[in-house]
C-alpha cells in the first residue's frame, strides 16, 4: 500500500484546513505528537467527510496520499474535537478507510503474547 514501513497510524480527530500541503500537514502532525519521518502515518479527514489525506515519511522525504470519495462520504468520526487530538488505529483499519469501508471498533482484542515458562500450567500426572 505505502512505499514505507509504518510504525503507527494516528487518526486526527480535529478539523484541518485541506488547503494545506505536505508542510502544513507536517506541522499538524507535530502538534499531535507524531513524527512522520520516524514512521508515523497521520490520517486527516476533510470537514465534509468526502476526502482523506494520509501523511507518512521516510528519511528522504514525505508522502502525501489523498483519497477522494466521489460517490459518498466516509463515516469515521461523529464530530470533530476542538483541540488537536488523535487516536491510534491499526494498519488494517487504515486499509479499510482508504478503501471507503465503514468500520467501528467497540473493543479491541488484546495482542497475543507468549506466556513465560513459569506461567505455563504444569502437566499433571494421572498415573
Amino acid at each position: 500500500m505505502l512505499p514505507v514501513k509504518v510504525r503507527r497510524v494516528v487518526l486526527a480527530q480535529h478539523r484541518v484546513d485541506f488547503r494545506k500541503q505536505a508542510d502544513g500537514l507536517l506541522g499538524e502532525a507535530y502538534r499531535l505528537g507524531a513524527d512522520p519521518y520516524d514512521g508515523d502515518c497521520v490520517v486527516y479527514v476533510k470537514r465534509d467527510f468526502t476526502q482523506l489525506r494520509a501523511l507518512v515519511g521516510d528519511p528522504i522525504g514525505l508522502y502525501l496520499v489523498t483519497r477522494k470519495f466521489e460517490g459518498g462520504r466516509v463515516r469515521v468520526l461523529e464530530s470533530f474535537a476542538e483541540k488537536p487530538t488523535g487516536t491510534p488505529i491499526t494498519t488494517g483499519e487504515l486499509s479499510l478507510l482508504l478503501e471507503g469501508a465503514r468500520y467501528t471498533v467497540h473493543k479491541r482484542a488484546r495482542s497475543w503474547k507468549r506466556k513465560k515458562p513459569s506461567q505455563e500450567p504444569q502437566p499433571t500426572d494421572f498415573s
